[in-house]
């Protein structure tokens, strides 16, 4: 008798009605939470690409000012470059970064980490006094001081983060960028605009 209450007590499994209520309850959380996860996700990459552009600008300008040379002057290409995809151009004056970050052997030619990770902005891998950033003891006034970064990444999108460094030279007023093409990939800011365009995230050296 007592073997007969036992089972009569003994849980069963959720029937079909149940399963599809439970179903239906979690799909309706995943459609209400997926565009608010969605958009803490772009929040996040915006708010990361904005902080490399701010580093790296920052790593600049300490590269300036410790060597008293212009990354503009130190190399032949009109653009320096990061790691990743060459972004799309969508306006004016980008046109030749593509050939500029892309071409060559061995470390990607014209890289930002050339100029900032270690001494080698003529791309030889080799320091040479004469085409590369002055050496020497902590006597004299201007050299290069690096590493200023450890590592350049990719943007939050896999294109490369991208300098105008043509305008970077001793003389010139034209606008300087740091910039990431944004979620769409597309360089919609001038390299002559005073502000930004569309989704493109940058900071302006000068």
């Amino acid at each position: 008798m007592n073997d007969l209450k036992t089972l009569r007590r003994a849980p069963h499994g959720f029937t079909l009605v149940e399963i599809i209520v439970i179903l239906a309850v979690i799909s309706i959380l995943v459609a209400i939470l997926t565009p608010t996860v969605l958009k803490y996700i772009d929040e996040a990459r915006g708010d990361r690409a904005g902080a490399d552009v701010k580093n790296i600008s920052a790593m600049l300008n300490d590269l300036i000012k410790d060597t008293g040379q212009y990354p503009g002057s130190m190399t032949s290409s009109s653009f320096i470059c990061g790691p990743g995809s060459i972004a799309t151009v969508g306006s004016s004056g980008w046109a030749a970064n593509s050939a500029a970050c892309t071409s060559g052997t061995g470390n990607q030619t014209n890289s930002l980490a050339n100029h900032l990770t270690v001494n080698d902005p003529n791309e030889n891998g080799t320091v040479n006094s004469t085409s590369d950033y002055r050496t020497g003891g902590s006597t004299v006034k201007f050299r290069w001081k690096g590493p200023y970064i450890t590592n350049i990444s990719e943007d939050p999108w896999g294109n490369a983060y991208e300098v105008n460094v043509s305008t970077l030279t001793a003389g010139s007023t034209s606008a300087t960028w740091v910039i990431s093409a944004g979620p769409n990939g597309t360089l919609d800011t001038s390299t002559s605009a005073s502000s930004l365009s569309s989704d493109d995230i940058g900071v302006r050296i000068k």
